[in-house]
C-alpha cells in the first residue's frame, strides 16, 4: 500500500449504492436521459442520441433513488467499470445493467473516486473479479465490496480538479466542435434550402425548373463517384496483423464525438486489402454508413478503407466535397425511406446513385467550399487536441493513483500548452 493510502471498501467511502430497474424502460422521442452503459464514458456521460423516458417513467425508476449532481454512475457489465460523474443540472434515471455511487464527500472526493475507480489497476481488479459466461460482470454485492486505496480527503481533491481540468478542456472542444459543424450544417440550409445564397436577391428564376439560373437536377452518381468497402477474412491472420491501412467500421463513427476522424481501431495489411473488396479512399473522400444505422458520416484527411457497411463518396472536384457532405447530411430521412433489407435497413449504391440531387452554380458551390474549409480545418485540429489531452490524461491517471507523481509539486500550467 502506497505511504499515507488506507485500503477501504467502495461501500465503506459511499453513503448510497443503489442498483437500477431491471426491466426495459419505455423510451420516446423527448424526455428525461435513461443512462443505459454506452452512455457512461470514461469520466464523462455521453449523453448524444441517448435513450429518453417520459416523466411517468422517470419517477417510477427514480423510486430507489434521485441520481444527484455528483454521484457517479457505474456500468456493471457491457462494458463492465466505465463510470461517469453526474454534471449540475441534469435530471435523468438509471438504465439496465447499471449502478448509481453517491461518495460520501467527508471521505472521499467524488471527482478522485470517479478517476480512481477507471485507473489501471482498480480496472484490472474489476475484471479479475467479474464473472459470466459471455461477458464480464460485477453483482452489487461485488461492487460494495470492491478494495480501493485513498489518501486524505485534500489529496483526493487536488488529484480529483487536475484530472478533472482535462476532461473540462476535453468537453469545452467538443461543443466548440458541435457548434462549428452546426454553423456549417446552417449555412447549407440558408443557402440551399431557403435559397437565400449570396446574391439571392438579384438571381432570376427558370420557369422551367423552378430553380435559379444556372442550377440544375442531377443524379447523386452524375455529381461522384460511389464506392463501398469490404472485410478481410478475420480467419487469416496474415491479413490483419502488422496492418497499416486504415480500416473503417460504423461502430468507429457512432463511438466518435466529431465529424472529423484521425485514426481507425482496426487496421488491414496490403495483403488483407488485395484479398477483399475493401479499397484504398483518398483524403477528398468521405464515408457515410449505409446500413443498420444510416447516416453516420466522417471524414479524415488521410487514405483510408471501410467495411461494406459504408458507402464512400468521392466527388468529382475537390471543391464539391463540402457541398456534396452537407446536402447528403440534409437528406438521411430520404436516404432511411429509400432503404431495404430482412435483417437490417440498407440503402444500395445503386440505388444511392440514382436519387435526384440539386446542383447550384459552380461558383455557388466552391464559395460554400471556401466557406466551409476553415470551418472543417478548425474541428480537426480541436479533434487532434483532444486526442491530445486524452493521452496526456491517461498517462497522468496511473502516475497520479500510484503516487509516481507528486500532486503536490505537479504544475498543472502546462495543460494548455500540452495540448496546443
Amino acid at each position: 500500500m502506497m505511504k499515507g493510502w488506507k485500503q477501504v471498501t467502495l461501500e465503506s467511502v459511499c453513503s448510497k449504492i443503489v442498483d437500477c430497474e431491471h426491466k426495459t424502460a419505455p423510451t420516446q422521442e423527448h424526455g428525461y436521459p435513461s443512462i443505459r452503459t454506452p452512455n457512461i464514458g470514461r469520466g464523462r456521460l455521453l449523453l448524444e442520441g441517448v435513450n429518453r423516458v417520459s416523466e411517468e417513467t422517470w419517477n417510477e425508476w427514480t423510486k430507489r433513488e434521485v441520481p444527484q449532481a455528483g454521484d457517479l454512475i457505474f456500468a456493471r457489465e457491457a462494458p463492465l467499470g466505465n463510470v461517469a460523474i453526474v454534471p449540475a443540472d441534469t435530471k435523468l434515471c438509471l438504465g439496465q445493467r447499471t449502478v448509481l455511487l453517491r461518495p460520501n464527500s467527508n471521505i472521499v472526493d467524488p471527482h478522485f473516486l470517479c478517476y480512481l475507480l477507471l485507473s489501471p489497476p482498480i480496472q484490472h481488479s474489476m475484471h479479475a473479479r467479474g464473472g459470466g459466461a459471455t461477458v464480464p460482470h460485477l453483482n452489487v454485492k461485488e461492487i460494495r465490496q470492491l478494495p480501493i486505496s485513498i489518501p486524505s480527503l485534500s489529496i483526493q481533491q487536488k488529484i480529483g480538479a487536475l484530472l478533472a481540468t482535462y476532461d473540462d478542456l476535453i468537453e469545452n472542444n467538443l461543443k466548440r466542435i458541435k457548434l462549428l459543424e452546426e454553423m456549417a450544417q446552417i449555412t447549407y440550409e440558408e443557402w440551399f434550402v431557403r435559397m437565400r445564397f449570396p446574391g439571392h436577391e438579384s438571381s432570376l428564376i427558370n420557369p422551367e425548373t423552378a430553380l435559379p439560373e444556372g442550377w440544375t437536377k442531377k443524379e447523386n452518381g452524375d455529381c461522384c463517384e460511389v464506392s463501398g468497402g469490404g472485410t478481410p477474412s478475420r480467419e487469416v491472420s496474415e491479413y490483419w496483423e502488422g496492418g497499416n491501412i486504415k480500416w473503417f467500421s460504423p461502430t468507429d463513427l457512432t463511438k466518435s464525438s466529431s465529424l472529423c476522424l484521425l485514426d481507425s481501431s482496426n487496421k488491414i495489411t496490403e495483403l488483407g486489402l488485395k484479398k477483399s473488396s475493401a479499397k484504398i479512399m483518398g483524403a477528398h473522400t468521405f464515408m457515410m454508413t449505409s446500413r443498420a444505422t444510416i447516416g453516420l458520416f466522417g471524414l479524415i484527411d488521410a487514405e483510408y478503407s471501410t467495411n461494406q457497411g459504408f458507402i464512400n463518396v468521392t466527388p468529382l472536384k475537390p471543391t464539391h466535397k463540402y457541398y456534396l457532405l452537407f446536402n447528403f447530411k440534409c437528406r438521411v430521412d430520404e436516404f432511411l425511406g429509400h432503404a431495404s433489407g430482412a435483417t437490417f435497413p440498407e440503402i444500395s449504391k445503386s440505388k444511392f446513385k440514382k436519387l435526384k440531387i440539386v446542383w447550384p452554380s459552380e461558383n455557388l458551390i466552391s464559395d460554400f467550399d471556401k466557406y466551409c474549409s476553415p470551418i472543417i480545418s478548425e474541428m480537426t485540429n480541436l479533434t487532434k487536441q483532444n486526442a491530445r489531452l486524452r493521452e496526456a490524461r491517461n498517462i497522468l491517471l496511473p502516475r497520479l493513483m500510484t503516487s509516481v507523481i507528486d500532486v503536490e509539486s505537479y504544475d498543472p500550467a502546462g495543460l494548455l500548452k500540452e495540448a496546443a
